[in-house]
């Protein structure tokens, strides 16, 4: 059996892992964080299930589906009507969100912990976030992990 986890341990290391500021929360939080270091991951609060047939088995599988916001400003070199420079950069934010989540991912096979990604990454490219007229992704994706396992 495989170690066991918390959602307490996967935002720790989700934060451990970002090189950016950090906030464990909802979306609407961001506009009364005024001194934002960015680029800003938002991790909220994630909506977690847990299948009956594993509890029956003596072991709690849970799923938990994670919504993560990642703000950043245009730098001041790009125009705002300029489209192609605004993909560019949500490309390069994309990349970085991509990179953090195989790291965070991964992390879990070297101490043995089972993370199953139980559905499709999806990101959605937001212009003008937040009252800060910021860029932003927002990232879904469902995992399941052995929360508690009983020995008998």
């Amino acid at each position: 059996m495989s170690n066991t986890l918390k959602s307490n341990t996967l935002v720790d290391r989700m934060q451990s892992n970002w090189s950016g500021g950090f906030h464990f929360g909802n979306p609407q939080e961001v506009d009364n964080i005024h001194s934002k270091t960015l680029p800003l991951m938002v991790v909220n609060t994630p909506q977690m299930s847990i299948s009956t047939e594993s509890w029956e088995k003596n072991r709690i599988l849970q799923n938990a589906n994670w919504t993560i916001s990642v703000y950043d400003n245009l730098p001041s070199t790009y125009n705002v009507t300029d489209d192609l420079k605004i993909l560019e950069f949500w490309d390069t934010m994309e990349d970085d969100v991509l990179k953090w989540l195989y790291d965070w991912f991964y992390y879990y096979t070297m101490i043995d912990a089972e993370l199953v990604m139980t559905s499709p990454i999806q990101i959605t490219r937001l212009k003008e976030s937040s009252n800060d007229r910021l860029l932003s992704l927002k990232i879904t994706f469902g995992i399941n992990y052995f929360r508690y396992c009983r020995t008998i």
